[in-house]
């Protein structure tokens, strides 16, 4: 369990919401909206006292957002079924996958036909690309660029070209020798020639090189083309997290 608990805390540390607030070892997270990761309540700790439901309630209702929590496997037992009793609905079942970097790096290949950019801190025109190849709303951009900005230092946000062609984008960043993976999308056209694969071990050769013997992911369980490629170049699922929404 001490792995999970791990994993669950290095993704929360690595994708921050504009607001954050202490709950005992809970965390309020709010982000304009954007991302129910960022929208929700961090439960993976010990429950805190008194009545957090009402304090939840209020928290999220004041700021105009939908009552959310994130029950992962290192929520404490029983918050699920109480929240299901409550009128809560479940939404988005994930996996949280892991590898080592060597299995990835042995299990690809480098593809030297394709171009490569990386930015430290993203530009608008790396969010703009982003959620363009997502096919979210441009009226993101500021959701998103609140949570890049306040990632930890060691991260990077990368595109990937096809002669010159925009082929695909991701993001990694590192902490305490885990890299996590986030951001990955391939353009329509080039999707189904390796492009996922090549930018995932790019991504995972940057993370060795600032330390990181550890990759994670987090991926939705009915993207069953995206869990399969994963599992092909060594991910393998560590723990499962959905949502709890207010009806």
């Amino acid at each position: 369990m001490d792995d999970i608990h791990k994993i669950e805390q290095l993704a929360a540390a690595s994708w921050p919401s504009y607001i954050q607030k202490s709950m005992g070892q809970w965390l309020l997270r709010a982000n304009f909206g954007v991302t129910k990761r960022a929208n929700s309540v961090w439960t993976s700790a010990d429950m805190p006292e008194g009545d957090f439901q009402q304090e939840v309630e209020h928290f999220y209702k004041s700021l105009g957002l939908p009552v959310c929590f994130h029950i992962s496997n290192a929520s404490p037992k029983g918050l699920d079924g109480a929240l299901a009793d409550s009128g809560y609905e479940k939404a988005d079942e994930c996996f949280q996958m892991t590898a080592l970097c060597r299995d990835i790096m042995n299990r690809t290949e480098d593809n030297r036909r394709l171009t490569y950019k990386w930015e430290q801190v993203p530009s608008s025109v790396w969010i703009d690309n982003f959620i363009r190849l997502e096919g979210f709303s441009p009226k993101r951009h500021q959701g998103y660029s609140n949570i890049f900005k306040r990632m930890p230092p060691c991260k990077t946000f990368f595109t990937m070209y096809d002669q010159g062609s925009l082929t695909a984008v991701g993001t990694a960043s590192v902490i305490d020798g885990y890299g996590g993976l986030s951001n990955i999308v391939v353009a329509k056209k080039h999707r189904g020639k390796g492009a996922g694969t090549q930018v995932i071990r790019v991504l995972t050769e940057w993370a060795i090189s600032n330390g990181a013997k550890h990759m994670y992911l987090q991926v939705l369980k009915e993207n069953l083309a995206a869990v399969s490629l994963y599992e092909k170049i060594g991910f393998s699922p560590i723990s499962e997290h959905h949502y709890r929404i207010k009806k």
